[in-house]
């Protein structure tokens, strides 16, 4: 890989106004820069040629035969130089500030909230009261379902839209999580490689203090995944919110307890790679593995993951109504059935038949559950749907679901 040929990596994009003009905003998935980039309209037709095969020449010329244009080497040469100051680029100047990076995150005494003083409070009392007016609002008594309480799907949405979702979700759960040793936490790596399972030795810290991740049985998952496959986008957990907007609730339900916490991130679900009987030979027998310790009596596996992001801001040409939201609970719903059966083979074969139109992505961490705790049953006790946008145009659908033995 030469830096004299630029290559972009792969970002978060998505259309703003910027003084009343349209631009094309670039951010980090991994927040290694102090800013995101925002590149005119002009010039996006550049960013398709940044493929690690061009030149800076090559590049004026590409850009003239996409546009008819021509466009001026120093501008060329000055864009470049822009995103490579923002880490965007995949080169050596940002392999190296990954290392940094994940160096100084190993050896940091815990995992830093990374949402915390924005999301949420990062207070501990003003955090303990913001919770407890959620759920004070939500007017939910606790009350857990008959059985026993081995597992939940929690939303990853930030609080002041799905603060409902999680009421409902965690407060009737409380016994179980006050009860647990372990809390298996599996979160949706939104920008993770699809069919990962990415590890950290880590301790996840909450404005009330540290959860202790349990380091054993990490160790006992990387031996079976292979330490570079299991550990290769480690670096996410530092930015990733599925994770910790679950384990706030967690720590907040727990009463402070430091319960040990195992912290997966699970890339974006990929139907053509899962099979109905699983994925590859280790994920299959990591799962095996989890599925031994989730057996013990005071473990507890929670999935953050969210459902469907539908409308304009998620690239669909319209934006929704009152009847097409209609369509999208019911497919939600459909969808939730299969996933309360407890097979995560039914679900598995559900995706690939039905496809995955609306975009869940908590696929991944909740089929990794199911196969988990293997046919246990799942009860939704809450279900929303979310504004993604200033009109309601577009939404984001959240559920919470309690699985019993």
């Amino acid at each position: 890989m030469s830096d004299l040929l630029p290559k972009l990596r792969l970002l978060n994009l998505r259309w703003v106004q910027w003084e009343g003009q349209p631009v094309l905003l670039l951010q980090d998935p991994l927040q290694l820069g102090e800013s995101a980039v925002m590149v005119p309209r002009p010039i996006v037709p550049l960013l398709e040629l940044l493929d690690g095969t061009r030149d800076l020449h090559a590049l004026r010329t590409g850009y003239l035969l996409r546009t008819g244009m021509h466009i001026l080497p120093d501008r060329v040469e000055s864009f470049v130089e822009n995103l490579d100051d923002a880490f965007l680029l995949e080169n050596r100047r940002f392999l190296g500030v990954l290392r940094e990076t994940m160096l100084s995150y190993r050896a940091a005494p815990h995992r830093a909230p990374a949402l915390a003083g924005g999301a949420y409070p990062d207070d501990g009392t003003e955090l303990f009261k913001t919770l407890g007016e959620y759920c004070q609002k939500a007017e939910v008594n606790g009350t857990q379902p008959a059985g026993r309480l081995v597992g939940l799907i929690s939303p990853h949405i930030d609080y002041a839209r799905g603060w409902r979702t999680y009421a409902e979700t965690w407060q009737r759960a409380r016994e179980a999580v006050e009860a647990a040793d372990l809390v298996i936490l599996l979160g949706t790596d939104h920008n993770g490689t699809p069919g990962s399972m990415t590890l950290t030795s880590q301790n996840y810290a909450t404005p009330w203090g540290t959860l202790p991740t349990d380091t054993e049985l990490v160790d006992r998952l990387a031996n079976i995944l292979g330490p570079e496959w299991a550990f290769a986008e480690e670096v996410h957990h530092i930015g990733e919110h599925s994770i910790e907007l679950a384990a706030v609730w967690l720590h907040y339900v727990a009463d402070g307890k430091p319960s040990r916490l195992l912290p997966i991130l699970c890339g974006v679900y990929d139907a053509d790679q899962a099979s109905a009987d699983g994925d590859t030979a280790p994920l299959c027998e990591a799962l095996g593995l989890l599925a031994e310790v989730a057996a013990g009596p005071r473990v507890l596996v929670v999935a953050a993951g969210d459902l469907s992001h539908v409308g304009p801001a998620f690239g669909d040409s319209l934006p929704l109504d009152l009847s097409s939201k209609a369509r999208v609970r019911a497919r939600d719903e459909r969808w939730l059935d299969v996933a309360c059966s407890g097979s995560s083979d039914l679900l598995a074969e559900h995706i690939q038949q039905h496809g995955d139109h609306t975009r869940i992505c908590g696929a991944a961490p909740i089929h990794y559950m199911l196969a988990v705790l293997r046919k246990a049953q799942g009860r939704v006790v809450a279900y929303d749907q979310c504004p993604a946008d200033e009109e309601f145009g577009s939404l984001v659908s959240v559920a919470g679901a309690l699985f019993t033995v």
